[in-house]
């Protein structure tokens, strides 16, 4: 179970990370991590994305210790290829890609490093608790009542903010907020970003053991301990049935496991497309969940209520397209069936009247 009692510390987030000018969104952090992670498709030593980074004159603390997730073995630190990763490296800089981001920075699930203190494992806990306690228990997810003011006044409220000053947190958090699209995250509608949300968010608990199995039930149970509804703007009927579909492919796709699977099949010669593809839930077809190449030759079901795409269709994507189109063809196999209606126009016409 999370500890919402421990001490909340800024750290390195008071430094100025250069975010660039508001309407550039999250775009210097996409930029940082396909500098820190170049060429590799899998986790990296943490000392070659510093490396990586300052060489560019990149700020390293922001992304490493707030963003991604960290992890230590006998071989070193690492910084684990999850899904924020994967998001950055093989797509363009997008909105989805900014929520996704803001997201992950609530979440604050960043894992440890040697040398690394407590509190680091939960480094943004003071904009993890305002977004449950404050933005959504307090302001009912009206976020218009958020700005500098407001974090400010909620961390000086709080006993377990613990630094001498909050002003300048509160202004870059809040800035943060906007480039990043708090109003979209708090949204109660399906995105793309939202469902790579949660393969992040079970990414990262089941890295951590707070899953300890590999299936939805004990993930679904973790992201309920970890408040994953209300960071991600709510539950409703539909985000529910949505994370169920989602998790059953999760599981499927062997959950952190994708990626080398993924890259197993590249090598292998599986897939002779490097580039990731989508899969569409037919039955909510809001958006399709982007996956790594060849990761569907793993998967031990596919059945008809899901339509694969390939890389170009992913890309191209439109909803209101791909269900006019799904209806045409649902249409021409009822005529190529020759079934028919039973009953008559005015038969259809007294039964609405009632």
């Amino acid at each position: 179970m999370p500890d919402y009692s421990e001490d909340w510390h800024p750290g390195s987030f008071t430094k100025n990370f250069g975010w660039g000018k508001d309407g550039r969104g999250l775009a210097e952090l996409h930029h940082a991590i396909r500098v820190g992670f170049g060429d590799a498709k899998s986790d990296i030593r943490r000392s070659d994305f510093r490396q990586r980074l300052e060489a560019e004159d990149i700020n390293f603390y922001i992304p490493a210790n707030f963003f991604l997730f960290n992890y230590s073995n006998e071989a070193g630190d690492w910084i684990s290829f999850d899904e924020l990763v994967f998001q950055a490296v093989f797509f363009d800089h997008s909105a989805h890609f900014d929520r996704l981001a803001l997201f992950a920075f609530n979440l604050s699930l960043v894992g440890s490093w040697q040398g690394a203190r407590h509190f680091q494992r939960r480094p943004a806990l003071w904009s993890n608790r305002y977004i449950v306690e404050r933005l959504a228990h307090t302001h009912g997810w009206d976020v218009t009542k958020v700005n500098a003011d407001d974090i400010q006044a909620f961390l000086d409220s709080d006993d377990r903010y613990k630094a001498k000053t909050s002003r300048k947190l509160s202004t870059n958090l809040n800035f943060l907020y906007q480039i990043g699209g708090l109003d979209s995250v708090v949204a109660d509608t399906i995105e793309r970003w939202w469902m790579n949300a949660s393969f992040l968010a079970a990414d990262r608990l089941c890295r951590l053991q707070y899953a300890r199995r590999l299936n939805v039930s004990a993930i679904g149970e973790a992201l309920e301990e970890f408040e994953f509804g209300l960071l991600s703007g709510g539950k409703n009927v539909e985000k529910s049935y949505a994370l169920k579909r989602l998790l059953e492919m999760y599981v499927s796709v062997g959950g952190p496991a994708r990626f080398e699977r993924s890259v197993e099949a590249i090598n292998t010669g599986r897939t002779n497309d490097p580039r990731p593809y989508g899969l569409v839930d037919k039955k909510l077809p809001r958006a399709p969940k982007s996956l790594p190449a060849g990761v569907v030759n793993t998967m031990d079901w596919l059945d008809a209520s899901y339509e694969v795409l390939d890389h170009d269709e992913l890309k191209a994507f439109d909803v209101d397209m791909f269900v006019r189109e799904a209806s045409v063809r649902a249409l021409s196999k009822i005529r190529e069936r020759g079934i028919k209606p039973t009953m008559s126009s005015s038969d259809l016409m007294a039964l609405m009247r009632g």
